[in-house]
């Protein structure tokens, strides 16, 4: 009886401990699973931390390089209203220039007969006095009047080319001044045109000036990463350890 007493109770302590050592697996596995949930999240928790880190980085150059664009759109559309102007005093300057020709030369082709008739009558008297100072018996009052007849021919021929002399000036004169006028809005245009061309590349130099200090930032971001990913992969293995 004593014997089987023994054995029972030697059945009941093996029993016990395969319990125990169960247990203590079972507690084990539960906190080496605890153990590898805290690090996924750890690790998961400081990758969230890094990648939001970085978005930010380039949000903020995003940022940056709109606030630039704005700010280059809005001087653009300054410059344009400012060539606009610019063009219309052009043209109204221009347009000043061509009403000062013609009434210039309005007034010329209006003047132009008062003085032929003044130096028609002036010329006329000249050369009559002049035949009478020439004049000899052998000449007839009938030769005289033919004499003057032609004289006065001579006369309206050498003003009427007066006139075309004039008018021909007239349209050269005109054609020459606008000339002059298209040649002041080609130059206005060229230089506006430089203008856009020089602010267009100072906006892309300062672009490409942002994306390179974006990329050293990026940079600089990546390398002191490293180091950080180093200490919290120290600071995971530590926590194994101490399991």
């Amino acid at each position: 009886e004593q014997e089987f007493l023994q054995k029972q109770q030697q059945d009941l302590d093996g029993a016990l401990k395969k319990i125990i050592q169960q247990h203590k697996l079972e507690i084990a596995t539960i906190e080496r699973d605890c153990l590898n949930h805290k690090q996924q999240l750890m690790r998961a928790r400081e990758a969230a931390m890094w990648e939001l880190e970085e978005r930010h980085l380039q949000e903020k150059h995003q940022q940056l390089k709109q606030q630039l664009k704005d700010q280059y759109f809005l001087q653009r559309h300054q410059l344009l209203k400012r060539h606009e102007k610019e063009m219309e005093q052009m043209q109204r300057y221009n347009q000043r220039l061509i009403e000062e020709m013609k009434n210039k030369q309005t007034q010329e082709r209006v003047r132009l007969p008062k003085i032929q008739r003044s130096e028609a009558k002036t010329r006329m008297a000249m050369f009559k006095k002049s035949l009478r100072i020439t004049a000899t018996a052998a000449v007839t009052p009938e030769q005289e009047r033919e004499r003057i007849k032609q004289f006065a021919s001579q006369e309206e021929k050498r003003q009427k080319n007066e006139r075309l002399h004039q008018h021909q000036k007239h349209e050269n004169q005109m054609r020459d001044l606008q000339l002059q006028c298209d040649s002041n809005i080609r130059e206005l245009q060229q230089l506006q045109n430089e203008k856009c061309h020089l602010l267009i590349e100072h906006e892309t130099e300062k672009l490409k000036e942002l994306d390179e200090e974006h990329s050293q930032e990026i940079k600089e971001w990546r390398e002191k990463l490293r180091p950080r990913k180093k200490v919290a992969f120290l600071i995971l293995k530590e926590n194994v350890s101490k399991h």
